[in-house]
Parts: structure tokens; C-alpha cells; sequence
């Protein structure tokens, strides 16, 4: 059974539907974790989602281990699913951590050449 983000968080979070911010023309993976259709949607959710990891003892191992395992920059195009395999048995808390992660610090792939 898939649960929404918003019902698992310890604390109601709600938002104005006209202060969602831009619709995406693609979908990233971090906001499908998020269940959010939108950017704005997915940064309050993110950062509840966040604040809520402080609460628990294994999101805060998995915050405290993020450098370590993954490097310093998170894209916004990173699928957590696939950077939570770097960390010792992930289940769906840390993905959908990681996944607040790439929309609160994530940064667009920007090519050199």
C-alpha cells in the first residue's frame, strides 16, 4: 500500500494551492518520492520531511553519513533510490529523505562544454 509523504510526517503541513510555484515539464524522481506534482509542493514537503529526520536516530545517521557516501553536490535529476544503495540496508524513509535533499540542496547538471 503506497502512503503519501503528508501522512506520514509527525506534524500538519498544508499549502496554499496558488503558492505552488511553476509546474515542472518533467517530472524528477526526487518529487516523485515526494508524491508532489510541483516544485513548490515538493520544497515545503522536503523540508518538512527534513525536520522531521532530526526526530529519528536512523535519519539522523543517514544526514550525518550523506557526504561520506554520496560527495558534496546533489543534483536535481539524482534518483534516491538509487543513492540510498549507498547506505547500509535503506528502506523508505531513507529514500524519501535523500529525496528532500535533492530538492532543498540539489543543483541542475550544467554542462562544460
Amino acid at each position: 500500500m503506497h502512503v503519501p509523504l503528508s501522512a506520514a510526517l509527525r506534524r500538519a503541513y498544508s499549502y496554499e494551492a496558488g503558492d505552488e510555484g511553476e509546474a515542472l515539464s518533467q517530472v524528477t524522481p526526487a518529487l516523485r518520492c515526494l508524491d508532489a506534482p510541483r516544485l513548490g509542493v515538493a520544497k515545503r514537503l522536503a523540508l518538512a520531511a527534513y525536520q522531521d529526520a532530526l526526530h529519528c536516530e536512523r535519519c539522523r545517521r543517514v544526514l550525518a553519513e550523506r557526504f561520506d557516501r554520496l560527495g558534496s553536490t546533489l543534483f536535481s535529476d539524482d534518483d534516491p533510490r538509487e543513492l540510498a544503495a549507498c547506505f547500509d540496508a535503506p528502506d523508505a524513509c531513507t529514500v524519501r529523505l535523500l529525496a528532500a535533499c535533492i530538492v532543498l540542496f540539489g543543483r541542475s547538471r550544467e554542462s562544460v562544454h
